[in-house]
């Protein structure tokens, strides 16, 4: 195991339900959903892709869009994860329709346990002028509230753009202190989709980035509070040295077996890391880097936005701030797969 590594990773069964969307969010890396036809999986081919990933060994039902919610089956789904046996059913939502809190109680008692929001920023103005809905903010909070009383887990993402970059303590504070949620990724945006046509608008480098989550970090830190890692996404280690033991998604997996599948709508499926190093550069400097053999890289899409000056190779590993993730899931699934490995 790796310095800084999970003492185990449960496989994730991800898996396309639908491309429409009931927001417009400007960061979206899928095209914008009005400009194409609402693409959906059917429930059979829903049903094989878990039974597939179950039969990997897969533990995390991670269902995805799109937003799934707008699915009249979504409990149906969910409720075959369960019967197939997955300790994890993850739903992802942009949380509109999870205001409802009967609506969430139904998603709830088929089965879902984990449930992945979407908080853009630390309030109204600015979340809801990033998805393009008018009182998507409160609906996200009494989500969450939702969320919690019904049992369930809330996480939550936020994509870093030009309009929530410099306010990340702000909304850490939010999320982790007022919402005591302490599953979170703050993700670097993926520049195509929405990204893409927005960019002008919402781009932001990583120079310019980094000292303003570096410091959100470190109060962080400060606070004492629990954090579950991985929680930056879509970061290379050169980035935040740092902070590289709470990055998750930069390195290939040991075994190329293990690699998560990622089931889409037209019927494709396609490995999650492999997908991802298919987008991915280096520099010549790379090559020095004291984890070039574990990472894969940087987007295209930045380097073309941006260029590549700014991934400079690391030549020694720095000391990790003080913000050592639980891992806290990642035990509970291994207490639970030693359990049934003793039955």
């Amino acid at each position: 195991m790796k310095k800084g590594q999970a003492p185990f990773k449960p496989r994730n069964c991800e898996i396309i339900l639908n491309y429409d969307c009931n927001a417009r969010c400007k960061f979206c890396y899928h095209p914008d959903a009005e400009a194409k036809a609402p693409e959906r999986m059917s429930f059979a081919d829903a049903a094989k892709a878990l039974y597939k990933g179950r039969r990997e060994g897969c533990w995390i039902a991670y269902l995805i869009g799109g937003e799934i919610t707008l699915r009249d089956d979504l409990p149906k789904i969910i409720r075959t994860a369960k019967e197939l046996g997955y300790p994890y059913i993850q739903v992802m939502s942009n949380a509109l329709k999870l205001a409802d809190r009967a609506y969430t109680k139904t998603l709830v008692d088929a089965g879902a346990n984990l449930f992945r929001i979407s908080i853009h920023a630390h309030n109204a103005k600015l979340h809801d002028g990033q998805v393009c809905v008018p009182g998507a903010f409160a609906k996200v909070l009494r989500a969450v509230e939702n969320i919690r009383s019904l049992g369930a887990e809330a996480t939550v993402n936020v994509a870093l753009n030009r309009h929530n970059f410099r306010y990340m303590d702000k909304w850490l504070e939010l999320v982790s202190g007022r919402l005591g949620v302490t599953d979170f990724n703050i993700i670097f945006p993926h520049y195509k989709g929405m990204m893409a046509e927005h960019a002008a608008e919402l781009k932001v480098s990583l120079t310019e980035s980094m000292p303003h989550l570096r410091r959100a970090l470190l109060d962080l830190a400060r606070s004492g509070r629990e954090v579950e890692g991985p929680l930056l996404i879509n970061f290379c280690p050169c980035n935040l040295p740092e902070a590289v033991h709470l990055m998750g998604e930069w390195e290939r997996p040991d075994d190329p077996g293990s690699d998560d599948p990622l089931y889409y709508i037209e019927g494709d499926v396609d490995r999650v890391y492999e997908m991802k190093e298919r987008f991915r550069v280096k520099n010549k400097g790379c090559a020095r880097c004291v984890y070039n053999s574990r990472c894969m890289g940087f987007e295209k899409w930045y380097y073309d936005l941006f260029g590549g000056r700014e991934f400079r190779p690391v030549l020694k590993e720095a000391e990790p701030m003080p913000l050592p993730p639980s891992h806290r899931r990642l035990k509970e699934a291994q207490a639970l797969l030693a359990r049934k490995a003793r039955r």
